[in-house]
């Protein structure tokens, strides 16, 4: 298990590393100016799901979709000697929680988790004649660390989920009078997301965490 999951983060890491190789030049060159990046904070809604081999007998069972929220801050920087590509790390915090019967139970139980959640981003924006208009879209990797929550639980409780796992995410991003980002991604999980509870039933089950967010960010220069 340890094996496959530091094997998908290499083949992320290593991704991110060849296509950034391919887009930046050094600022030394002259091709680009020594600009600061572009803050941005913002939040909005989450929603959790599952999918792989095991996700349809997580759902039998009574599991539903998590909602939830995130907020945090972006940087977006120019990093590239291409119009128009920008590197934007992040650090997100998001909740999940809902109450719904699961398994054996009769009754409603609160299921919850939270996440620290670290985005890198590779972004195009389109030129746009508009200055305060702006088109952009983003993909790339997702670090994500739970930090509370009984869905993070080794006893009874489900859904038993890994409080580590890697995303990959693919969105688009809308930016109004060069003040206000509408923002909305998914992320696709990459690693298997669900513990191991033979008491359960869960041995090795494959089934990955997957994440559609949208909301609004605040840009600050």
């Amino acid at each position: 298990m340890v094996i496959n999951y530091l094997s998908n983060m290499k083949k992320v890491l290593l991704t991110l590393v060849g296509a950034c190789m391919l887009l930046a030049s050094p600022k030394a060159s002259g091709q680009i100016s020594n600009i600061d990046g572009v803050w941005s904070f913002g939040g909005g809604f989450s929603m959790l799901n599952l999918s792989g081999e095991s996700a349809k007998k997580a759902k039998d069972l009574g599991f539903q979709p998590l909602p939830g929220f995130y907020f945090g801050v972006m940087l977006d920087y120019p990093f590239s000697a291409i119009e128009g590509f920008t590197l934007e790390p992040g650090l997100n915090i998001v909740h999940y929680g809902k109450s719904f019967t699961f398994g054996k139970s009769d009754k409603n139980k609160s299921y919850h988790c939270n996440y620290f959640n670290i985005p890198v981003n590779l972004k195009y924006t389109f030129p746009s004649g508009d200055a305060g208009f702006g088109l952009a879209l983003f993909t790339g990797p997702r670090l994500n660390l739970g930090v509370g929550g009984n869905s993070f639980s080794t006893g009874q409780t489900y859904p038993s989920i890994r409080p580590l796992d890697a995303q990959w995410g693919v969105g688009a991003g809308i930016t109004i009078a060069d003040a206000i980002v509408l923002r909305g991604e998914y992320d696709f999980g990459i690693t298997k997301c669900l513990k191991n509870n033979k008491d359960l039933g869960y041995d090795d089950e494959i089934a990955y965490r997957n994440t559609f967010n949208i909301g609004v960010s605040f840009l600050f220069k």
